[in-house]
């Protein structure tokens, strides 16, 4: 729930009453550790991803309707290497249009993912997908104009890491569910049967839509997972649709190693860190010391209103490691992880900006739905523009330094670039928090302008254009979406 549902007084006995994330009754479960494809070795073949309909189990004992990539629910952990090629095939047996976007990945226009990739109901799209980048988290989910906030809340979405030589060979933990784990973070709303459940209303096409239980891949919170003594790496995605998320330890600051775009220049201690729908962090948790430590999620990620309205805490308890009797990993918390210098807005030889704006009138709100914008009876924009399939917003020219600067007139909002990593120079006015001046392909926007500096490498062409929006998906579908062309 955010500051501008609470103005409205929707929705707040919840919070009063204890409504929040919900624990699950049986109480905490066992992490589940997705399914990982582990390409670093090699590649023999095409990588079917079969996007189907299913039936997921939360872990309440009640199946739910949901979308899975190879599996019941999400997809799996592809983990491949810096230089790969990847071939493959997305067979979309959803019985709706979709895509499947590489969130992350610097590749061309033409194999992004986004709306202008769609897969017809019983098609195969067959891009080979370029893996260039340093090492980092990165993801995939649906993109499709319109849809994409239902498909991506029903399971289409997936985790990529990427691998090379240095983060190999760097003395980090990396046994895949022993002492290194994906997690990712969602919010979901159940109904009185116990099944998922979606609804869209005026106050979701307003705020995203946001559940009151906390669901860890793919099981409802709190879960349970044993470890070694040793440290112990989470790499963390806010997969929810548009629910920011404040996470901390209840014993002990957060070891923050890397976010969206790779390794920060050496580990940053903080006691929250917020992310936003969209965004990664990796972080190392001592479990040398302490028996048992969790994982916390504060309520009100963005900033504590709630919290210091009523006078407590609304956290909930996300994912507890209890240290076994074996080792783990012995090495010691790392000073120094990637050459990063700080960004010089100098560098810069384009300045662009981009408003997001909430409330359009009656007449751009027609135009929005005769565009293939799905949000009710309102509308949302960009610099004045609801999202227009057939125009390009902006012409950027490959290997310019360019600074963008994004503003917003109404609430928090995180802001995502298709094909680059960039350099945050400014968040909401002011220096972005130490966890945050790494690599990033997600910047917050509320108060004041954020601006953050990026080139684009590869190119997108005006029939495969890259987007730029909103990442409170429901947002994104409402308008508040622009495409542009590198050349």
């Amino acid at each position: 729930m955010n500051r501008r549902a609470f103005l409205k007084s929707a929705g707040v006995g919840a919070i009063l009453t204890g409504g929040g994330f919900a624990l699950a009754q049986s109480g905490a479960r066992r992490l589940p550790v997705i399914p990982m494809t582990d390409l670093t070795s090699g590649i023999d073949g095409r990588l079917t991803l079969a996007l189907n309909p299913a039936t997921h189990d939360f872990g309440n004992g009640v199946v739910s309707q949901t979308f899975g990539i190879n599996n019941s629910y999400l997809g799996p952990v592809l983990r491949v290497k810096q230089g790969q090629t990847l071939p493959v095939d997305v067979v979309n047996g959803i019985d709706d249009v979709t895509t499947l976007h590489w969130h992350g990945l610097h590749i061309p226009g033409d194999v992004d993912g986004g709306p202008h990739q769609e897969i017809e109901p019983g098609d195969t799209w067959s891009p080979d997908v370029p893996v260039v980048q340093r090492a980092s988290m990165n993801w995939f989910h649906s993109h499709t104009h319109g849809k994409t906030a239902q498909q991506t809340y029903k399971g289409l979405a997936g985790v990529m890491l990427v691998e090379d030589d240095a983060s190999l060979s760097a003395d980090l933990p990396k046994t895949y569910g022993v002492d290194d784990f994906t997690l990712v973070l969602q919010d979901k709303a159940f109904n009185s049967a116990g099944q998922m459940s979606y609804a869209l209303t005026g106050e979701v096409f307003e705020d995203g839509f946001e559940g009151d239980t906390l669901v860890v891949n793919g099981a409802i919170a709190p879960v349970v997972q044993s470890v070694p003594a040793g440290l112990v790496r989470l790499r963390i995605l806010n997969a929810c649709n548009a629910r920011f998320l404040a996470l901390s330890m209840q014993t002990g600051p957060l070891s923050v190693i890397a976010s969206d775009g790779g390794f920060l220049a050496s580990t940053v201690e903080a006691e929250s860190i917020l992310m936003s729908p969209g965004e990664r962090y990796e972080v190392l948790v001592d479990m040398n010391a302490l028996e048992t430590n969790t994982l916390e999620v504060n309520l009100d990620g963005a900033g504590g209103f709630f919290a210091n309205l009523f006078g407590g805490n609304q956290t909930s308890a996300a994912l507890t490691l209890t240290r076994n009797a074996n080792q783990g990993f012995t090495g010691s918390m790392p000073e120094r992880l990637a050459n990063l210098g700080p960004p010089n807005r100098e560098d810069a030889v384009v300045t662009r900006t981009f408003e997001l704006e909430m409330d359009g009138d009656a007449d751009l709100a027609a135009l929005a739905l005769a565009w293939g914008n799905y949000c009710g009876d309102g509308v949302m924009s960009i610099n004045g523009q609801p999202m227009r399939m057939d125009r390009i917003d902006e012409e950027v020219r490959k290997g310019d330094t360019e600074i963008w600067r994004i503003s917003v007139d109404d609430m928090l909002h995180p802001f995502h670039i298709h094909g680059c990593s960039f350099r945050i120079l400014s968040q909401q006015g002011a220096p972005p928090p130490a966890y945050a001046q790494g690599w990033k392909d997600m910047v917050h926007v509320e108060e004041g302008w954020s601006e953050v500096l990026v080139r684009f490498e590869h190119d997108a062409p005006a029939h495969a254009p890259y987007m730029y929006h909103c990442h409170i998906l429901e947002h994104e579908d409402c308008g508040m979406m622009g495409q542009f062309t590198v050349s």
